[in-house]
């Protein structure tokens, strides 16, 4: 829009009127006028620019997320220790504190696992209410569990002392027989393991996680990678352009010799 209107004002306008400038003077008061009027159209759209430069730098500061990688997506509710797990299995320095919302936007880090990269997103903490009740901050993490094809490793805090528990917003008798179902597995299965007191995990595929041992962070992030691992190369099995990579592969195993 600027780039036309000075253009209309310089080509079509005040350039023609070059033509019949008899001295110097006339021309030079052509430029004025000119002058004059390019900057009022740069004063009329000079709050448009201000917004877009705002936009431009907050999309400077946005991460580079890759929507087709291996992703492993954390989130949860706030103040349930998403951030210090991810300062467990990344070198990094997230900044953590005793209050919630201390993330206020996605942080992108990477790991390996087993010579492969994955990447790691960080999100805000999302409360249990309507979704038009939600706010910029919890956006952000709804848009990642829409968008983005990943492992998601949600967050709660089974203690009671986050004051987001969802039993806590409701009377224990006013939820569904399902969600009473589901507390009381939990609260049993939770039982049997006695967390804390040495005992061990009822469940194969139960990993006890602590935030003082990097040993439990370590097991959650490897177990989280192998299942999507996992899930991604039987999708690519099922898939018809796996045939033609397949008969392109031969597979020799050398016999041992004595």
């Amino acid at each position: 829009m600027l780039h036309t209107s000075l253009k209309i004002i310089v080509t079509k306008g005040y350039v023609k009127l070059l033509k019949y400038g008899d001295s110097l003077y006339r021309c030079k008061c052509v430029k004025v006028v000119a002058l004059g009027h390019m900057c009022t159209v740069i004063k009329r759209v000079d709050p448009s620019l201000a917004y877009l430069e705002q936009v431009r730098q907050h999309m400077a500061r946005l991460p580079s997320i890759d929507p087709n990688t291996r992703t492993v997506l954390i989130c949860g509710y706030p103040n349930v220790g998403k951030s210090s797990f991810i300062n467990k299995i990344m070198r990094v320095d997230v900044d953590v504190q005793p209050y919630a919302f201390t993330t206020k936007s996605l942080f992108v880090g990477h790991i390996d696992y087993k010579y492969m990269r994955y990447q790691v997103i960080d999100t805000p903490g999302i409360l249990d209410r309507p979704f038009e009740d939600y706010n910029i901050i919890e956006m952000c993490s709804i848009t990642a569990l829409t968008h983005l094809r990943a492992a998601i490793l949600f967050f709660l805090d089974v203690s009671g002392s986050c004051v987001c528990n969802k039993t806590d917003l409701q009377p224990l008798e006013g939820i569904s027989k399902e969600n009473m179902k589901l507390v009381n597995e939990m609260k049993a299965e939770a039982l049997k393991t006695l967390v804390g007191q040495g005992g061990e995990p009822t469940d194969n595929n139960s990993v006890l996680l602590t935030h003082f041992d990097r040993k439990g962070a370590i097991a959650v992030k490897n177990a989280a990678c192998k299942r999507l691992l996992d899930q991604r190369v039987e999708i690519k099995m099922k898939s018809k352009k796996i045939n033609n990579c397949l008969n392109k592969f031969h597979v020799a195993v050398p016999k041992p010799y004595d």
